[in-house]
Protein backbone atom coordinates (compact mmCIF):
# COMPACT_ATOMS: atom_id res chain seq x y z
CA UNK A 1 0.00 0.00 0.00
CA UNK A 2 1.02 3.50 -0.84
CA UNK A 3 2.07 5.92 1.74
CA UNK A 4 -1.50 7.77 2.40
CA UNK A 5 -1.45 11.61 1.06
CA UNK A 6 -3.44 14.69 2.13
CA UNK A 7 -4.62 15.11 -1.50
CA UNK A 8 -5.18 12.83 -4.60
CA UNK A 9 -5.86 13.85 -7.74
CA UNK A 10 -7.59 11.35 -9.74
CA UNK A 11 -7.50 11.23 -13.72
CA UNK A 12 -8.20 7.46 -14.43
CA UNK A 13 -12.24 6.47 -14.76
CA UNK A 14 -14.19 2.90 -14.51
CA UNK A 15 -17.62 1.52 -14.92
CA UNK A 16 -17.29 -1.69 -13.09
CA UNK A 17 -16.77 -0.89 -9.23
CA UNK A 18 -16.94 -3.00 -6.22
CA UNK A 19 -15.47 -5.89 -4.26
CA UNK A 20 -12.55 -4.17 -3.16
CA UNK A 21 -10.51 -1.11 -3.45
CA UNK A 22 -6.66 -0.92 -5.44
CA UNK A 23 -4.11 0.43 -2.85
CA UNK A 24 -1.85 2.31 -5.25
CA UNK A 25 -4.27 5.72 -4.64
CA UNK A 26 -4.47 6.36 -0.62
CA UNK A 27 -6.51 9.14 0.92
CA UNK A 28 -5.32 9.94 4.51
CA UNK A 29 -8.50 10.79 6.93
CA UNK A 30 -8.94 14.11 6.18
CA UNK A 31 -7.76 14.86 2.82
CA UNK A 32 -9.14 15.46 -0.21
CA UNK A 33 -10.09 13.88 -3.46
CA UNK A 34 -10.00 16.08 -6.84
CA UNK A 35 -10.67 15.25 -10.32
CA UNK A 36 -12.48 16.15 -13.77
CA UNK A 37 -15.40 14.02 -14.03
CA UNK A 38 -16.91 12.89 -17.18
CA UNK A 39 -20.18 12.74 -18.51
CA UNK A 40 -22.31 10.28 -16.31
CA UNK A 41 -25.12 8.40 -18.51
CA UNK A 42 -25.71 8.66 -22.15
CA UNK A 43 -22.00 8.77 -23.29
CA UNK A 44 -21.52 5.66 -21.62
CA UNK A 45 -25.24 4.11 -22.86
CA UNK A 46 -23.82 4.65 -26.19
CA UNK A 47 -20.78 3.23 -26.08
CA UNK A 48 -20.82 -0.28 -26.14
CA UNK A 49 -17.33 -1.14 -24.20
CA UNK A 50 -18.78 0.20 -21.39
CA UNK A 51 -20.04 -1.40 -18.63
CA UNK A 52 -23.41 0.18 -17.11
CA UNK A 53 -24.35 3.53 -18.43
CA UNK A 54 -21.66 5.38 -16.18
CA UNK A 55 -17.92 6.05 -16.15
CA UNK A 56 -17.35 7.27 -12.49
CA UNK A 57 -13.69 8.34 -10.74
CA UNK A 58 -11.59 5.40 -10.25
CA UNK A 59 -12.75 4.47 -6.19
CA UNK A 60 -9.88 6.33 -3.60
CA UNK A 61 -8.43 4.20 -1.08
CA UNK A 62 -9.18 6.22 2.82
CA UNK A 63 -6.76 5.52 5.07
CA UNK A 64 -8.52 3.70 8.61
CA UNK A 65 -11.82 2.84 6.67
CA UNK A 66 -12.78 -0.20 7.77
CA UNK A 67 -16.26 -2.78 7.00
CA UNK A 68 -18.81 -1.09 10.11
CA UNK A 69 -17.42 2.32 9.80
CA UNK A 70 -18.85 5.65 7.72
CA UNK A 71 -17.46 8.13 5.45
CA UNK A 72 -18.37 11.64 5.33
CA UNK A 73 -18.14 13.08 1.75
CA UNK A 74 -18.10 17.11 1.96
CA UNK A 75 -18.28 18.86 -1.27
CA UNK A 76 -16.23 21.36 -1.36
CA UNK A 77 -16.32 21.68 -5.12
CA UNK A 78 -18.33 21.24 -8.49
CA UNK A 79 -17.65 23.93 -11.16
CA UNK A 80 -18.70 22.73 -14.91
CA UNK A 81 -16.51 22.42 -17.44
CA UNK A 82 -18.38 21.37 -20.63
CA UNK A 83 -19.63 24.01 -22.54
CA UNK A 84 -22.05 21.57 -24.43
CA UNK A 85 -24.03 18.54 -23.46
CA UNK A 86 -27.09 16.13 -24.52
CA UNK A 87 -29.96 13.92 -23.15
CA UNK A 88 -33.13 12.88 -23.66
CA UNK A 89 -35.56 9.95 -22.69
CA UNK A 90 -34.54 6.80 -23.66
CA UNK A 91 -35.19 4.35 -26.74
CA UNK A 92 -33.70 0.68 -26.91
CA UNK A 93 -32.20 0.04 -30.76
CA UNK A 94 -33.33 -3.67 -30.50
CA UNK A 95 -30.98 -6.41 -32.11
CA UNK A 96 -27.50 -4.41 -30.24
CA UNK A 97 -28.01 -5.76 -26.83
CA UNK A 98 -28.64 -9.14 -24.70
CA UNK A 99 -31.23 -8.35 -22.09
CA UNK A 100 -29.47 -4.60 -20.99
CA UNK A 101 -28.61 -2.14 -23.43
CA UNK A 102 -26.34 0.28 -20.60
CA UNK A 103 -25.00 -3.74 -19.78
CA UNK A 104 -24.72 -5.91 -22.16
CA UNK A 105 -24.08 -4.63 -26.00
CA UNK A 106 -23.72 -6.47 -28.96
CA UNK A 107 -22.25 -6.02 -32.56
CA UNK A 108 -25.78 -8.17 -34.61
CA UNK A 109 -23.44 -8.21 -36.92
CA UNK A 110 -20.09 -9.89 -35.29
CA UNK A 111 -22.19 -11.35 -32.50
CA UNK A 112 -19.38 -9.66 -30.29
CA UNK A 113 -20.57 -8.22 -26.93
CA UNK A 114 -18.76 -5.00 -25.51
CA UNK A 115 -17.20 -4.23 -29.23
CA UNK A 116 -14.54 -1.72 -29.87
CA UNK A 117 -15.56 1.55 -31.55
CA UNK A 118 -15.12 4.33 -33.77
CA UNK A 119 -16.54 7.57 -34.95
CA UNK A 120 -17.58 7.95 -38.24
CA UNK A 121 -19.39 11.24 -38.81
CA UNK A 122 -22.34 12.17 -36.67
CA UNK A 123 -26.28 11.19 -35.80
CA UNK A 124 -27.76 7.77 -35.22
CA UNK A 125 -24.95 5.77 -37.64
CA UNK A 126 -21.88 7.89 -35.92
CA UNK A 127 -20.54 4.66 -33.74
CA UNK A 128 -19.52 2.14 -35.72
CA UNK A 129 -17.82 -1.53 -34.82
CA UNK A 130 -14.06 -1.50 -35.02
CA UNK A 131 -14.07 -5.13 -37.13
CA UNK A 132 -17.57 -4.29 -39.21
CA UNK A 133 -18.24 -1.17 -39.25
CA UNK A 134 -21.38 -1.09 -38.92
CA UNK A 135 -23.65 1.35 -36.89
CA UNK A 136 -24.38 -0.09 -33.10
CA UNK A 137 -25.36 2.07 -31.24
CA UNK A 138 -27.66 0.15 -28.32
CA UNK A 139 -30.35 3.09 -27.74
CA UNK A 140 -30.77 6.28 -28.60
CA UNK A 141 -33.23 9.41 -27.88
CA UNK A 142 -37.27 8.71 -28.31
CA UNK A 143 -36.97 12.85 -27.52
CA UNK A 144 -33.96 14.41 -27.41
CA UNK A 145 -32.19 17.93 -26.72
CA UNK A 146 -28.80 19.42 -27.27
CA UNK A 147 -27.61 22.29 -24.82
CA UNK A 148 -24.88 25.06 -24.94
CA UNK A 149 -23.49 26.56 -21.59
CA UNK A 150 -21.98 29.99 -21.05
CA UNK A 151 -19.30 29.53 -18.18
CA UNK A 152 -19.48 33.53 -17.95
CA UNK A 153 -23.20 33.84 -17.27
CA UNK A 154 -23.55 30.67 -15.70
CA UNK A 155 -26.82 29.78 -18.60
CA UNK A 156 -27.62 27.19 -20.67
CA UNK A 157 -29.91 27.21 -23.57
CA UNK A 158 -31.45 24.00 -25.74
CA UNK A 159 -30.30 24.92 -29.24
CA UNK A 160 -31.88 24.49 -32.65
CA UNK A 161 -31.42 21.28 -34.68
CA UNK A 162 -29.02 23.17 -37.04
CA UNK A 163 -27.07 24.34 -33.59
CA UNK A 164 -27.66 20.52 -32.44
CA UNK A 165 -25.85 19.44 -35.98
CA UNK A 166 -23.10 21.67 -35.40
CA UNK A 167 -22.40 20.97 -31.91
CA UNK A 168 -22.67 17.46 -33.02
CA UNK A 169 -19.95 18.14 -35.50
CA UNK A 170 -17.63 19.21 -33.57
CA UNK A 171 -17.92 16.43 -31.57
CA UNK A 172 -16.79 13.84 -34.46
CA UNK A 173 -13.87 16.59 -34.91
CA UNK A 174 -13.06 15.99 -31.29
CA UNK A 175 -13.71 19.24 -30.62
CA UNK A 176 -15.89 19.09 -27.74
CA UNK A 177 -13.96 18.21 -24.06
CA UNK A 178 -13.94 15.31 -22.91
CA UNK A 179 -10.54 14.10 -20.05
CA UNK A 180 -8.14 12.09 -22.17
CA UNK A 181 -8.53 8.70 -20.16
CA UNK A 182 -12.56 8.85 -20.96
CA UNK A 183 -13.20 5.71 -22.41
CA UNK A 184 -17.00 6.89 -23.99
CA UNK A 185 -18.53 8.73 -26.76
CA UNK A 186 -19.96 11.94 -26.47
CA UNK A 187 -23.79 11.87 -26.47
CA UNK A 188 -23.66 15.05 -28.81
CA UNK A 189 -22.44 13.02 -32.00
CA UNK A 190 -25.97 12.62 -31.61
CA UNK A 191 -27.07 15.86 -32.92
CA UNK A 192 -30.80 15.88 -31.72
CA UNK A 193 -33.47 18.70 -30.81
CA UNK A 194 -36.22 17.89 -30.50
CA UNK A 195 -37.22 20.84 -28.56
CA UNK A 196 -35.24 23.73 -28.36
CA UNK A 197 -35.56 27.43 -27.21
CA UNK A 198 -35.27 26.58 -23.34
CA UNK A 199 -33.59 28.96 -20.99
CA UNK A 200 -32.04 26.98 -18.23
CA UNK A 201 -30.10 28.05 -15.32
CA UNK A 202 -26.74 25.96 -14.25
CA UNK A 203 -26.93 24.53 -10.64
CA UNK A 204 -24.70 21.39 -11.08
CA UNK A 205 -24.98 18.62 -8.51
CA UNK A 206 -23.21 15.09 -8.27
CA UNK A 207 -25.55 11.93 -9.51
CA UNK A 208 -23.87 9.15 -8.17
CA UNK A 209 -21.39 9.64 -5.35
CA UNK A 210 -20.32 7.59 -1.65
CA UNK A 211 -18.44 4.48 -1.29
CA UNK A 212 -17.93 1.06 -3.30
CA UNK A 213 -20.28 -1.70 -3.23
CA UNK A 214 -19.08 -5.45 -1.47
CA UNK A 215 -19.58 -7.15 -4.60
CA UNK A 216 -18.77 -6.23 -8.37
CA UNK A 217 -21.48 -4.19 -10.28
CA UNK A 218 -21.63 -1.56 -12.84
CA UNK A 219 -21.45 1.58 -10.86
CA UNK A 220 -25.20 2.89 -12.23
CA UNK A 221 -26.51 -0.44 -10.29
CA UNK A 222 -24.99 1.11 -6.83
CA UNK A 223 -28.91 1.59 -5.76
CA UNK A 224 -31.98 -0.61 -4.38
CA UNK A 225 -34.18 0.89 -7.83
CA UNK A 226 -31.61 -0.31 -10.62
CA UNK A 227 -29.39 -3.21 -8.61
CA UNK A 228 -32.30 -5.82 -9.52
CA UNK A 229 -32.17 -5.10 -13.18
CA UNK A 230 -28.79 -7.03 -13.31
CA UNK A 231 -31.14 -10.00 -13.75
CA UNK A 232 -31.60 -9.48 -17.34
CA UNK A 233 -27.97 -10.38 -18.26
CA UNK A 234 -25.35 -13.05 -17.13
CA UNK A 235 -22.78 -10.82 -16.40
CA UNK A 236 -23.53 -9.84 -12.90
CA UNK A 237 -25.39 -11.52 -10.15
CA UNK A 238 -28.12 -9.28 -8.59
CA UNK A 239 -26.87 -7.90 -4.82
CA UNK A 240 -28.78 -7.89 -1.77
CA UNK A 241 -29.54 -4.30 -0.31
CA UNK A 242 -26.87 -5.03 2.36
CA UNK A 243 -23.78 -4.75 -0.46
CA UNK A 244 -24.92 -1.66 -2.13
CA UNK A 245 -24.21 1.62 -0.57
CA UNK A 246 -27.02 3.89 -2.65
CA UNK A 247 -24.36 5.74 -4.12
CA UNK A 248 -26.62 6.61 -7.15
CA UNK A 249 -28.85 8.82 -5.82
CA UNK A 250 -29.44 11.35 -8.36
CA UNK A 251 -30.56 13.80 -5.46
CA UNK A 252 -30.80 17.40 -6.54
CA UNK A 253 -29.08 19.48 -3.30
CA UNK A 254 -25.62 17.21 -3.64
CA UNK A 255 -23.84 19.64 -4.44
CA UNK A 256 -21.56 22.51 -3.40
CA UNK A 257 -21.77 22.74 0.33
CA UNK A 258 -24.04 19.49 0.99
CA UNK A 259 -22.32 16.21 3.15
CA UNK A 260 -22.90 12.43 2.36
CA UNK A 261 -22.56 9.68 4.80
CA UNK A 262 -22.06 6.76 3.35
CA UNK A 263 -21.40 3.32 4.65
CA UNK A 264 -18.05 1.25 4.19
CA UNK A 265 -18.58 -1.82 3.22
CA UNK A 266 -14.98 -3.01 1.93
CA UNK A 267 -11.78 -2.21 3.87
CA UNK A 268 -10.68 1.47 2.21
CA UNK A 269 -14.20 2.16 1.77
CA UNK A 270 -13.41 3.00 -1.98
CA UNK A 271 -14.56 7.01 -2.30
CA UNK A 272 -15.47 7.73 -6.14
CA UNK A 273 -17.91 10.33 -7.61
CA UNK A 274 -19.11 10.59 -11.19
CA UNK A 275 -22.48 11.65 -13.13
CA UNK A 276 -22.43 15.41 -12.43
CA UNK A 277 -25.79 16.95 -13.81
CA UNK A 278 -25.88 20.73 -14.96
CA UNK A 279 -29.10 21.00 -13.38
CA UNK A 280 -32.16 18.52 -12.31
CA UNK A 281 -35.62 19.23 -10.94
CA UNK A 282 -36.56 17.01 -8.34
CA UNK A 283 -37.31 12.98 -9.60
CA UNK A 284 -35.21 13.26 -12.71
CA UNK A 285 -38.94 12.84 -14.65
CA UNK A 286 -37.00 12.11 -18.10
CA UNK A 287 -34.82 9.28 -16.36
CA UNK A 288 -31.53 11.13 -17.65
CA UNK A 289 -30.82 14.99 -17.49
CA UNK A 290 -27.77 16.68 -19.06
CA UNK A 291 -24.72 15.02 -17.76
CA UNK A 292 -21.46 17.34 -18.17
CA UNK A 293 -17.86 16.74 -17.46
CA UNK A 294 -16.74 19.17 -13.93
CA UNK A 295 -14.03 19.86 -11.63
CA UNK A 296 -14.76 18.37 -8.50
CA UNK A 297 -12.95 18.26 -5.35
CA UNK A 298 -14.63 16.55 -2.13
CA UNK A 299 -12.93 16.56 1.99
CA UNK A 300 -13.54 12.55 3.53
CA UNK A 301 -13.80 11.94 7.41
CA UNK A 302 -14.00 8.58 8.58
CA UNK A 303 -16.32 8.11 11.11
CA UNK A 304 -15.23 5.38 12.96
CA UNK A 305 -17.69 3.13 14.21
CA UNK A 306 -20.58 4.68 12.90
CA UNK A 307 -22.80 2.28 10.81
CA UNK A 308 -25.04 3.21 8.76
CA UNK A 309 -27.78 1.41 6.61
CA UNK A 310 -27.96 3.73 3.65
CA UNK A 311 -26.27 7.17 2.87
CA UNK A 312 -27.23 10.23 5.04
CA UNK A 313 -27.16 13.89 3.88
CA UNK A 314 -26.52 17.35 5.55
CA UNK A 315 -27.71 19.65 2.60
CA UNK A 316 -26.30 23.36 2.51
CA UNK A 317 -29.07 25.47 4.45
CA UNK A 318 -30.15 27.22 1.40
CA UNK A 319 -31.21 23.72 0.00
CA UNK A 320 -33.69 23.15 2.88
CA UNK A 321 -37.65 24.36 2.50
CA UNK A 322 -37.50 27.04 5.23
CA UNK A 323 -39.54 25.59 7.48
CA UNK A 324 -37.24 23.07 8.33
CA UNK A 325 -33.86 25.01 8.52
CA UNK A 326 -32.21 25.16 11.94
CA UNK A 327 -33.75 27.07 14.16
CA UNK A 328 -32.89 30.92 15.00
CA UNK A 329 -31.43 31.93 18.62
CA UNK A 330 -34.98 33.95 18.51
CA UNK A 331 -36.80 31.33 16.94
CA UNK A 332 -35.58 28.78 19.52
CA UNK A 333 -35.85 30.85 22.52
CA UNK A 334 -39.59 31.59 21.52
CA UNK A 335 -40.71 28.12 21.70
CA UNK A 336 -38.26 27.21 24.85
CA UNK A 337 -40.33 30.18 26.75
CA UNK A 338 -43.65 28.42 24.95
CA UNK A 339 -42.85 24.48 25.65
CA UNK A 340 -41.98 25.66 29.43
CA UNK A 341 -44.96 27.68 29.69
CA UNK A 342 -47.22 24.15 30.20
CA UNK A 343 -44.51 22.31 31.94
CA UNK A 344 -42.23 21.85 30.08
CA UNK A 345 -38.03 21.80 30.54
CA UNK A 346 -34.82 23.00 28.96
CA UNK A 347 -35.99 22.85 25.63
CA UNK A 348 -33.35 20.34 23.32
CA UNK A 349 -32.49 22.11 20.41
CA UNK A 350 -33.16 19.75 16.95
CA UNK A 351 -31.48 19.65 13.25
CA UNK A 352 -32.10 18.44 9.95
CA UNK A 353 -31.07 15.59 8.67
CA UNK A 354 -31.86 13.47 5.31
CA UNK A 355 -32.13 9.76 5.21
CA UNK A 356 -32.01 8.00 1.46
CA UNK A 357 -34.19 5.24 0.86
CA UNK A 358 -34.13 3.26 -2.17
CA UNK A 359 -36.39 0.20 -3.86
CA UNK A 360 -37.82 -1.00 -6.84
CA UNK A 361 -40.99 1.38 -6.19
CA UNK A 362 -41.62 4.77 -5.19
CA UNK A 363 -43.62 3.05 -1.71
CA UNK A 364 -40.72 0.49 -1.57
CA UNK A 365 -38.12 3.68 -1.00
CA UNK A 366 -40.28 5.23 1.63
CA UNK A 367 -40.72 2.43 3.43
CA UNK A 368 -37.10 1.80 3.01
CA UNK A 369 -36.13 5.22 4.12
CA UNK A 370 -38.52 5.08 7.52
CA UNK A 371 -36.80 1.37 8.69
CA UNK A 372 -33.59 3.32 7.80
CA UNK A 373 -34.63 6.23 10.07
CA UNK A 374 -36.07 3.91 13.03
CA UNK A 375 -32.44 1.74 13.17
CA UNK A 376 -30.39 4.57 13.16
CA UNK A 377 -32.57 6.99 15.84
CA UNK A 378 -34.09 4.10 18.01
CA UNK A 379 -37.60 5.91 17.26
CA UNK A 380 -40.78 4.22 16.21
CA UNK A 381 -41.69 4.22 12.84
CA UNK A 382 -44.88 6.29 13.81
CA UNK A 383 -42.96 8.98 15.83
CA UNK A 384 -40.90 9.42 12.95
CA UNK A 385 -44.01 9.70 10.85
CA UNK A 386 -45.75 12.23 13.09
CA UNK A 387 -42.11 13.94 13.27
CA UNK A 388 -41.69 14.22 9.25
CA UNK A 389 -44.89 15.24 8.45
CA UNK A 390 -44.97 18.73 10.85
CA UNK A 391 -40.93 18.60 11.25
CA UNK A 392 -39.50 17.56 7.66
CA UNK A 393 -40.93 15.69 4.01
CA UNK A 394 -40.33 13.06 1.61
CA UNK A 395 -38.65 14.36 -1.58
CA UNK A 396 -37.96 12.49 -4.39
CA UNK A 397 -34.24 11.67 -6.18
CA UNK A 398 -35.57 9.40 -8.85
CA UNK A 399 -38.86 8.41 -9.90
CA UNK A 400 -38.20 4.78 -10.38
CA UNK A 401 -37.33 4.30 -6.51
CA UNK A 402 -35.07 7.00 -5.01
CA UNK A 403 -36.28 9.34 -2.31
CA UNK A 404 -35.06 10.96 0.54
CA UNK A 405 -36.63 11.84 3.70
CA UNK A 406 -35.80 15.12 5.88
CA UNK A 407 -36.49 14.78 9.87
CA UNK A 408 -35.77 17.27 12.54
CA UNK A 409 -33.98 15.41 15.58
CA UNK A 410 -32.96 16.35 18.80
CA UNK A 411 -29.51 16.77 19.89
CA UNK A 412 -29.99 13.84 22.33
CA UNK A 413 -30.75 12.05 19.52
CA UNK A 414 -28.08 12.57 17.16
CA UNK A 415 -25.76 12.54 20.26
CA UNK A 416 -27.01 9.16 20.42
CA UNK A 417 -26.62 8.20 16.47
CA UNK A 418 -22.97 9.64 16.49
CA UNK A 419 -23.88 12.42 14.36
CA UNK A 420 -24.19 15.52 16.57
CA UNK A 421 -20.39 17.01 16.63
CA UNK A 422 -21.05 16.67 12.50
CA UNK A 423 -24.38 18.01 12.58
CA UNK A 424 -23.20 21.36 14.42
CA UNK A 425 -20.37 21.53 12.80
CA UNK A 426 -22.34 21.36 9.48
CA UNK A 427 -24.83 23.88 10.38
CA UNK A 428 -22.65 26.32 12.47
CA UNK A 429 -20.51 26.45 9.32
CA UNK A 430 -24.05 27.83 7.03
Amino acid sequence: MKKASDFIKVDQYVSVIGGSVDTDQVCCDGGRISAVTTPGCWGPMITPRIFGGHEVIRPVYIEGAQPGDSVAIFIEKVEVVSKFCSSGTGRPNEGRFDGDPSVKAICPHCGISHPETYLEGSGEDAIRCVKCGNPIMPQTYKNGYTVAYSKENDIAVAVNPQGAAQIAEMTGKGEVFLPENSKQHLATIIGRADFDGLPIRSRPMVGNIGCVPSVVIPSSKNTGDFSGSLSKTDLYPVPTASQITDAHMDINLVGEGCVVISPVLVDGAGVYFGDVHLTQGCGEIAGHTLDICADVTVKVKVLKGLKVEGPILLPAVNELDKRFRPFSDEEFANAEKLYQQYGGGKLLCSYPIQIVGTGDSMNTAFDNALERAAILTGLSIDELKNRTTVGGEIRIGRTSGCIYLTVMLDSNTLEKAGLLDLVIAHYSND
